[in-house]
């Protein structure tokens, strides 16, 4: 059976005696309890620990039954003092995580070298942004993010490796030098690939010891020290493998151009004399790749055209590309060049007569020559009705496809714009446009209106094209009996949802809701919808009881109709607990078979759940202020809605349930999978999901669940009258 949970992501704050170190922290009885470390820490992070206040982090799998505080809310922190301290907390575990790193890669653990700079190191850096942002200090943020990534990188190229090391010492030892030459040549790429990342983590390490109280100087030495080692390896099997090479060049014209290009003669020998044994070579000039023949006495001519290089290039290198198998090495050699910059042309294919509407795809062919010339590999840039497009550099004709999307607020006749990516390079081009012709595409709207438990008005809906394409970032203005009262923005999905107070001489009973997209300065047309407003059963019961829910954001009836299949008999139970406060729950537990009533076990089997009362509760917990139990909630209606369609079963994953629903064909595969990752957020990560994002995420799980857009199906009336909206059993 699918059962929704929610943890707690915020806790009290605890408090620490100034100067001592001490950590406070209510004990089981509610009595505090003093100890010279925080609970729950490992040890290796002590000496971030001792001198400042500060949460503990959670164990995996530990239990922790204590009110320690796992996040202090920058905002509940009014004293600078305690936002230092909190600051350089975070700095210590952040620290921490990294000296671990760098210890267990020194030691050749690289499995846990990686996991030290996991998730609980990416939870540590967004609190430190958080905090950082409020003390005005100098940032460190930045260096920590870089050293997470290149950390992570660097313990992936180390592992590789030794890994391919070994590999290479087997084929070594099996006497296949074909194989060892082409394994060596991925060691010494490994190798300078590491050399560049280990240099970025010293340059960051030593900013972050400058910009804060810790020091990384022993875990840039076990850095260097690795690397240090990779190198020694690396020199000694290209000496062993490989013959060294020398490259000569014979006098030259330096002044080049696009249409007077580089023409270099010369030699590739061996470093005794012995001519490179080599019909053809490879070099790498200028960020290209050139082929050349080579003579038997190792002689050689290649020619370069610039184009992308900047025009005040002085030098280039010319760098031999020995194939993966050949018992060469690389060597190159610098020369002096003085490049003039040529200017090119660039001609535009236009796009297709007929005009284009909003979110209709526009591609144009661009094609870049010099005195008749392709330019190849060239970069460009392309704008399109004052946004980017997509442009990629030239292909060896000189060709680009330029390609765009028609914004909403791109009216009459566009013009699409290609110009060079960077103006001071070897060649240029004056900017070159084309006139796109668009029309306006008419829209549709809808909206439902209902009352909440406060008494508060929510009307949501979506705003799409005649043709079903979402409209997203467009205002929705909502009125009441013809009153302008509030206004919304669609979001991705074209969903839009406004909250408000009605008029005080208006009544939810008799009053119309009206929402509006008129269209101004947009390729979109006008359109309108109206709703009447459902009247919450909290406030009509206000005066006749407390209600099914109890004062709960939703019933829990909906709830337990959510979470029970039709098939299942047993006992479920269904817990949400509030992410954002520790004090309030919501519990709903749907009784064993043996505990229902005669009158219910003579009933006809229920009909199939619909997910329709999930929604009622993911927008009454949207209306609440609670946006990650509204995911919650909605992706367990739709769950509940598409589980017996595309049969699987009740203890698979989220992301098994959705890659099996689109297997089965059952869910479009963007909506089901941005949904999941929005589950997955709201129900794992302990990050807040924002009022507008659940908004939109409970509309697409509405969607998903009835994509006839109705809000129930509808189902056979039972013999006995039994309604099928209630759950199965009752509820606690």
């Amino acid at each position: 059976m699918f059962v929704v949970g929610c943890l707690v992501a915020t806790a009290p704050v605890t408090v620490v005696s100034a100067g001592t170190g001490a950590w406070s922290a209510p004990s089981g009885d509610g009595v505090s309890a003093t100890t010279s470390a925080p609970v729950g820490v490992d040890s290796g992070r002590a000496s971030a620990l001792w001198s400042v206040a500060g949460p503990p982090r959670q164990i995996a799998n530990e239990t922790n039954n204590s009110t320690a505080v796992l996040h202090e809310n920058p905002d509940d922190v009014d004293d600078e003092n305690e936002l230092d301290r909190l600051l350089s907390y975070l700095s210590g575990e952040l620290n921490g995580d990294i000296g671990a790193s760098a210890l267990q890669l020194s030691q050749g653990e690289y499995a846990a070298a990686r996991a030290a700079l996991g998730d609980d190191y990416d939870d540590s850096l967004a609190k430190y942004v958080d905090v950082e942002g409020e003390t005005g200090t100098d940032p460190a943020g930045d260096e920590y993010r870089t050293v997470g990534e290149t950390q992570r990188e660097y313990v992936d190229t180390v592992s590789e490796f030794r890994e391919t090391r070994r590999e290479y010492e087997a084929a070594r030892q099996a006497g296949d030098d074909e194989r060892a030459r082409e394994l060596a040549r991925e060691l010494t790429r490994l190798a300078e690939d590491g050399e560049t990342q280990s240099d970025r983590l010293t340059d960051a390490f030593e900013t972050i010891s400058n910009r804060t109280d810790g020091d990384l100087t022993e875990s840039s030495a076990q850095i260097e020290a690795v690397q240090a080692n990779i190198s020694e390896r690396r020199d000694e099997i290209v000496s062993r493998e490989f013959v060294a090479t020398r490259l000569t060049v014979d006098d030259y014209d330096r002044n080049i151009s696009f249409t007077d290009p580089l023409v270099l003669s010369g030699s590739l020998v061996a470093d005794n004399g012995t001519p490179v044994a080599a019909t053809t070579a490879r070099f790498a000039v200028g960020g290209r790749t050139v082929q050349s023949p080579v003579a038997p006495d190792g002689s050689f001519e290649l020619t370069y055209r610039p184009t992308r290089i900047p025009a005040d290039t002085s030098a280039l290198v010319v760098r031999y590309l020995p194939n993966d198998a050949s018992m060469y090495q690389s060597t190159e050699r610098a020369v002096p060049v003085a490049v003039s910059q040529v200017n090119a042309t660039a001609d535009l294919s236009g796009p297709s007569a007929s005009p284009y509407g909003y979110a209709d795809a526009v591609s144009v062919r661009a094609a870049v020559r010099a005195n008749g010339t392709p330019v190849p590999d060239y970069p460009l840039s392309a704008t399109f009705a004052g946004s980017a497009a997509t442009a990629a550099a030239t292909n060896a004709s000189g060709a680009s496809t330029i390609s765009a999307t028609v914004p909403a607020t791109a009216t009459g006749t566009a013009s699409l714009r290609v110009a060079p990516d960077g103006d001071d390079r070897a060649v240029t081009f004056a900017p070159a446009s084309v006139s796109v012709p668009l029309e306006t595409e008419g829209t549709a709207l809808d909206a439902s209106a209902r009352e909440t438990d406060t008494g508060t008005v929510v009307v949501d809906g979506r705003l799409e094209t005649d043709e079903g394409e979402a409209v997203r970032g467009q205002t929705v203005v909502i009125s009441v009996d013809e009153r302008a009262v509030a206004s919304a923005t669609t979001g991705q999905s074209g969903a839009y949802r406004a909250t408000f107070d009605l008029p005080s001489d208006a009544s939810a009973e008799n009053a119309t809701v009206s929402a509006a997209f008129d269209g101004a300065g947009t390729n979109l047309g006008p359109s309108d919808a109206t709703a009447s407003i459902r009247v919450s059963n909290a406030v009509a019961e206000a005066d006749g009881g407390s209600g099914a829910s109890g004062g709960l954001p939703f019933d829990p009836l909906d709830l337990a109709w959510v979470v029970v299949g039709t098939a299942v008999v047993g006992l479920a139970a269904a817990v949400l607990l509030r992410r954002n406060g520790g004090d309030d729950a919501v519990t709903a537990a749907v009784t064993d078979e043996s505990d229902a009533s005669d009158a219910g076990d003579a009933a006809d089997p229920e009909p199939a759940a619909t997910g329709t009362p999930a929604f009622d509760s993911a927008a009454a917990a949207l209306d609440a202020g609670r946006p990650n139990d509204a995911v919650v909630v909605a992706y367990a209606g739709v769950r509940e809605s598409l589980g017996s369609a595309a049969e699987v079963d009740d203890a698979a994953t989220h992301w098994e349930f959705c890659d099996r629903c689109i297997d089965a064909g059952v869910a479009p595969a963007d909506a089901l999978e941005s949904l999941t990752a929005g589950y997955e957020r709201a129900a794992y990560s302990g990050l807040s999901v924002s009022d507008a994002d659940a908004a939109e995420l409970v509309e697409t799980a509405r969607s998903l669940a009835d994509p006839s857009g109705s809000d129930a199906l509808e189902s056979p009336a039972s013999g006995d009258g039994t309604d099928p909206s209630e759950a199965v059993g009752a509820v606690e």
